[in-house]
């Protein structure tokens, strides 16, 4: 009698689905473009790859980059999920401002050509991947007060509402470095950095992207004529969050009743 009515209490319990995560250090040896794991770096110059154990996207010695990291999709992402990653972002110095940025992007991503991006498109800092894809931006490049460096958060090419900040992001001959926090879920989206200059603060941003366990997400990043080293390291997807404290007290305090109960 109390094992099936243990069964039956909690086989009504409402327990969360867990998704799957996806975890990449970038330790393979310099080079390296085929980590082996589902994901593809492109790039149009070679310059996406793995350097002393973080992934290289742009770098300050060569313009004209165009440069993609695609991780494949995992299991209810559709329900929400939440990434950590960490950057570094530098100018050489002299010559231009740091320019152009980077995207980290979630939705309907195609495979990589061989330009590093989807579609023959940029993907850059500006764009995203434009089409059913939210991106966490962080555009660099100071091209003045109509089209200024900042961050933010676009769906498609345009910023959500209340989801953009123009700043300065990376000092003209010097370097930054930090942390960068994203959970989406299928009605709001957070976006928070640390270490830039202007940094990203965003919590309970409205979205309207009908999320999908098809999707994938990928970083994209470019030069132009003017350059930055873009290095990304420690990352972290993790589809559907852990269970809540309240949920594992309540699975506890429920154990307990059981045993005196006996």
């Amino acid at each position: 009698m109390k094992k099936s009515l243990t069964l039956s209490i909690l086989t009504g319990l409402s327990l969360p689905v867990f998704g799957a995560s996806y975890s990449q250090d970038f330790t393979a040896a310099d080079g390296t473009t085929d980590l082996n794991d589902g994901s593809t770096i492109g790039s149009n110059n070679g310059v996406g790859q793995i350097i002393s154990n973080a992934l290289q996207l742009t770098n300050t010695e060569t313009t004209g980059t165009r440069s993609s990291f695609r991780i494949p999709a995992l299991a209810n992402s559709s329900q929400g999920w939440t990434a950590t990653f960490d950057y570094v972002l530098a100018d050489a110095p002299g010559g231009n401002p740091p320019a152009d940025g980077f995207t980290f992007n979630y939705g309907n991503i195609p495979a990589l050509t061989t330009n590093g991006a989807a579609n023959n498109g940029h993907g850059g800092a500006e764009s995203g991947f434009g089409g059913n894809v939210i991106s966490f931006q962080v555009d660099t490049w100071q091209n003045g007060a109509a089209n200024s460096p900042g961050v933010g958060i676009l769906q498609g090419q345009g910023a959500l509402a209340g989801g953009r900040v123009d700043g300065t992001v990376v000092p003209t001959n010097g370097g930054v470095s930090g942390t960068a926090t994203i959970t989406w879920a299928p009605l709001t989206t957070d976006f928070t950095t640390t270490g830039l200059v202007t940094n990203a603060n965003f919590s309970g941003i409205s979205h309207s992207l009908a999320g999908d366990d098809s999707y994938s997400w990928a970083f994209s990043a470019r030069t132009g004529g003017a350059t930055q080293d873009l290095l990304i390291d420690n990352l972290r997807i993790t589809a559907v969050p852990e269970p809540s404290g309240i949920l594992l007290l309540g699975l506890g305090a429920f154990g307990l009743f059981l045993n005196r109960r006996r």
